[in-house]
């Protein structure tokens, strides 16, 4: 038993060791002290009046979460063939000569070379969760002109804690800072189970407009299996044209693909509201398939239907591929009843510099 105590023991001194050696590499400048809060104000008595700088510091980090790995910024992982974990995280604080009054929050991958803006790093070592996580509430409730809101509730996101999920609804709860309730309504849509409360900030005709979109965004992202019936069943009951558009655009990113396509299918049909009716045309162009094509061909070649509805229609066609589009825009363009959508269709062939197109306009040049 003892020597396996020693050999966890062991174990602990080489990992910190590693996460030493590893600042040092970086030029990080390593700061002593019983507590997080403790070295922090020894860094900031370190660098006294020197210029900005740098506290950092690891924490436990959520699975899932990938930061700065593959991509160029920071995603969280989508959990698709490919999960991608990054282990090594710092949250990067930039502090103010004298005062230290944090600028700037951002989170890194400690394992990816930077510059970190020239400024010094000061090291602080691992935070635990509890410390760090009063550190980024205690940021929540800055001026927005500082900036480290939006990115401290991003931070508190990426904890493998708990009480994350509690932490992020007091935010949105609370906070009078809009951009970081909508910050923390993103990130809440990121863990599944969280869809009533979301719903609950859509349907809330007294909530803040783009929060209530930003809870729409988020429940349409998710991967949640019940995200898409949650949005068909939160259309009708809206009346904000605004948040409609937001629901419409929602589902058309849904992982849900084939309920996704239904719902723009039946909003572009049926709904009464023009616009809406445009904007479901829209992102049903942006889906591939034969049935997204089918049904905007179906608005666009119907003579009943509203003419602004249709030319959308038009627009949305001519952004499928060449071979989808082509044929169908050269059908609306000699046969439409109506000039405008007869004219919508031609000068979108004309964007496309196909050749079927070109031997159209030849035909109908010389009539």
């Amino acid at each position: 038993m003892r020597r396996l105590i020693s050999i966890i023991a062991m174990l602990g001194l080489m990992m910190a060791m590693a996460g030493t050696t590893s600042a040092q590499r970086e030029g990080f400048i390593p700061v002593e002290g019983g507590t997080l809060s403790a070295r922090m104000d020894s860094a900031i008595r370190q660098n006294a009046n020197r210029g900005r700088f740098w506290t950092a510091y690891s924490f436990d980090v959520r699975p899932g979460i990938c930061i700065d790995n593959e991509w160029n910024g920071n995603v969280i992982s989508r959990d698709d063939k490919t999960p991608c974990h990054t282990p090594n995280v710092g949250v990067f604080a930039l502090r103010e000569p004298g005062t230290g009054s944090v600028a700037r929050v951002e989170v890194y991958n400690l394992d990816r070379r930077r510059q970190y803006s020239g400024y010094p790093v000061y090291w602080l070592g691992r935070a635990s969760n509890n410390e760090s996580l009063d550190f980024l509430k205690s940021l929540t409730s800055q001026d927005q002109e500082k900036r480290p809101a939006e990115h401290s509730v991003m931070a508190i996101a990426f904890h493998d804690d708990p009480r994350v999920d509690s932490i992020l609804e007091d935010l949105i709860r609370s906070s009078s800072n809009q951009n970081t309730r909508k910050t923390a309504v993103f990130w809440l849509g990121q863990t599944p189970g969280h869809h009533p409360f979301l719903g609950e900030l859509v349907r809330n005709e007294q909530e803040n407009l783009e929060v209530r979109k930003q809870a729409a965004f988020a429940i349409g992202v998710s991967r949640d299996r019940q995200a898409m019936s949650m949005l068909e069943s939160l259309y009708p009951a809206i009346n904000s044209r605004e948040v409609k558009k937001q629901i419409i655009f929602a589902a058309s990113i849904n992982h849900s693909e084939n309920d996704a396509v239904d719902f723009l299918i039946r909003t572009a049909e049926s709904d009464g509201d023009r616009e809406l009716k445009k904007q479901a045309l829209f992102w049903l162009g942006q889906k591939a398939g034969k049935r997204a094509l089918e049904a905007l061909g179906k608005t666009a070649e119907s003579n009943d239907a509203d003419t602004e509805v249709q030319k959308q229609a038009v627009f949305a066609i001519s952004q499928r591929s060449k071979d989808e589009s082509v044929p169908l825009l050269i059908k609306i363009a000699r046969t439409h009843s109506k000039p405008e959508v007869r004219k919508q269709a031609i000068f979108w062939l004309g964007q496309t510099g196909d050749e079927r197109a070109l031997e159209f306009f030849k035909e109908i040049l010389k009539q």
